[in-house]
């Protein structure tokens, strides 16, 4: 869909505003904010009515909202003063003032969808064709979690593991999907107010909140967590555990897994409760979802378990044809797959772009459907689109570290280096992510491609550490050692890829590497 007004006009389909035919950059969230404008032209709009409607499910500050009017103006060449589009109306709120114009392109998209097809019947290689009509509508409403800031009562160490403890619980809710987190922040912000947590949780839009105290007792720490739903103040899950102090250091990731692990079934059954809200939603299938997301995580990355994936991922969709989330990670599967030559199958990428645009088509404003979708779509070669779609899920959830390791990925696969800042970050914020052996590795391809030698020795350790069934990171720890000159450390790290790919190929190699590299590797005997 098109909305023209002046020489101005909003696609909705590939997000962009254009100026006599020239593209005005804009934030996502900007973008959102005007095409609220202009879908409502004439008409006063309230500033609550904005931040209801743009930023549905998430809270943020007016001056938020005045950031992005001011960002909006600016790109239609409006300001404070000159109001030819968007005017303020004191103490009411604004109005959009430009004729709108409303231009129906599905038949042009009909068309493109045609060429698609051709394209993909002409060549398989290219991994450039794609059709992907997207009319972003306002975000679902989605359970929001306020996690209080923990209390912690004694010496400086309790305080830390207090602090260490909120944090991850917060990371690791933040990644669920269907799920808004109160950020950090925010939630600092009431530490020291007088309100309870349920009247915190009413201002803030909470359905469930948790809160926790660490306290140190003698030699021990006495841990209290509590989850609670906020509108009945009703307690759903707690746990109480003693701790002694000096095994804390080395028990404190298992003491924060198990928390963690205990928390995300219930916030589970209250996504399958959420869901159904919507609509009807087959718990089965939901379930065959799960095992297919976890399974390569657990088996490690083969023919066979990028096969039994997919297969799980299609179980999933045929009881549940409506969940976006199966559609959309198994288009991902098949593109990744294809790309570290683990899926063979020839009609794969037909199948990818059908379930991407499933995937789209039934939930265009997921941060997650976004961010699996937008990785397959640079997996194929649509780098312009993909990156888009990626963009656009770290702005919707900030924490999703699928998307930003996505983005950090396809920045780097075309010669971003700011790719590598997007990359660290992803991984920061999900340290225990099962996918950080595949991450590690395209980071440390990515460093070495800007001659950052030593660092990406050091990440490509890290991720063969991290996970010992997956090959990825121990060839291009081999390029590495290759390019520094160790023949002996570049070796030990071929072989070890071997080990858990025995039929690994120099075809298996060259993904990863670059010729000169190859010329390397070669000389070193590294290919046979």
């Amino acid at each position: 869909m098109h909305y023209l007004f002046d020489e101005f006009t909003m696609d909705t389909r590939n997000f962009e505003l254009t100026r006599n035919g020239d593209t005005v950059a804009l934030e996502p969230q900007v973008f959102d904010l005007l095409l609220y404008f202009v879908k409502n032209p004439d008409r006063i709009i309230s500033k609550s009515e904005l931040l209801d409607k743009v930023w549905t499910g998430r809270v943020v500050s007016e001056s938020t909202l005045t950031s992005c009017i001011k960002a909006a103006r600016k790109a239609l060449g409006d300001d404070g003063q000159n109001q030819r589009f968007i005017s303020t109306i004191t103490r009411r709120g604004y109005r959009f003032l430009g004729n709108i114009t409303i231009e129906d392109t599905s038949q042009r998209e009909a068309v493109g969808e045609m060429i698609t097809q051709s394209n993909l019947a002409a060549s398989q290689e290219s991994n450039s064709a794609c059709a992907f009509p997207i009319e972003p509508e306002l975000l679902e409403e989605k359970i929001v979690i306020l996690v209080l800031p923990f209390s912690g009562t004694g010496s400086e160490l309790v305080q830390f593991f207090s602090e260490t403890l909120y944090e991850d619980i917060n990371i690791h809710l933040a990644r669920t999907p269907g799920f808004m987190v109160v950020s950090r922040n925010t939630a600092a912000y009431y530490k020291n107010t007088r309100l309870d947590s349920q009247q915190i949780a009413s201002e803030l839009g909470a359905q469930y909140i948790i809160d926790g105290s660490v306290r140190g007792m003698g030699d021990n720490l006495n841990l209290s967590i509590n989850l609670q739903e906020a509108s009945s103040g009703k307690i759903i899950w707690a746990i109480r555990k003693e701790v002694p102090t000096k095994e804390l250091e080395t028990l404190q990731n298992e003491i924060i897994l198990h928390i963690v692990s205990a928390i995300e079934p219930e916030i589970n059954r209250t996504e399958f409760a959420t869901l159904r809200k919507r609509r009807q939603v087959d718990l089965g299938a939901w379930e065959l979802y799960r095992q297919g997301h976890a399974i390569l995580g657990l088996k490690g990355w083969s023919e066979e378990t990028f096969s039994e994936c997919a297969d799980l991922l299609r179980q999933a969709i045929t009881k549940d044809p409506e969940l976006a989330f199966a559609h959309a990670y198994l288009s991902l599967i098949l593109a990744i797959g294809h790309l570290v030559g683990l899926v063979t199958q020839p009609d794969w990428q037909e199948e990818a772009l059908a379930a991407a645009e499933k995937a789209i088509a039934l939930d265009s404003q997921d941060s997650d459907v976004l961010g699996y979708a937008g990785c397959a779509f640079c997996d194929m070669g649509d780098f312009s689109r993909g990156i888009r779609m990626l963009e656009r899920a770290v702005e919707l959830d900030p924490s999703n570290a699928q998307g930003w390791a996505a983005l950090g990925a396809a920045q780097l696969r075309t010669g971003k280096e700011e790719g590598i800042k997007h990359m660290y970050h992803g991984i920061r914020i999900s340290p225990r992510d099962n996918r950080l052996g595949a991450w590690g590795a395209i980071l440390s391809r990515g460093l070495l491609s800007f001659g950052k030698v030593d660092e990406a020795i050091e990440v490509a350790q890290k991720s063969c550490a991290f996970d010992d069934k997956i090959f990825l990171p121990r060839i291009v720890l081999s390029v590495a050692y290759a390019v520094s000159g160790n023949k002996q450390e570049a070796k030990k790290a071929i072989d070890d890829a071997r080990r858990i790919r025995p039929g690994l190929n120099q075809e298996d190699i060259q993904r990863f590497v670059q010729p000169e590299e190859m010329q390397k590797m070669a000389e070193f005997g590294l290919l046979a």
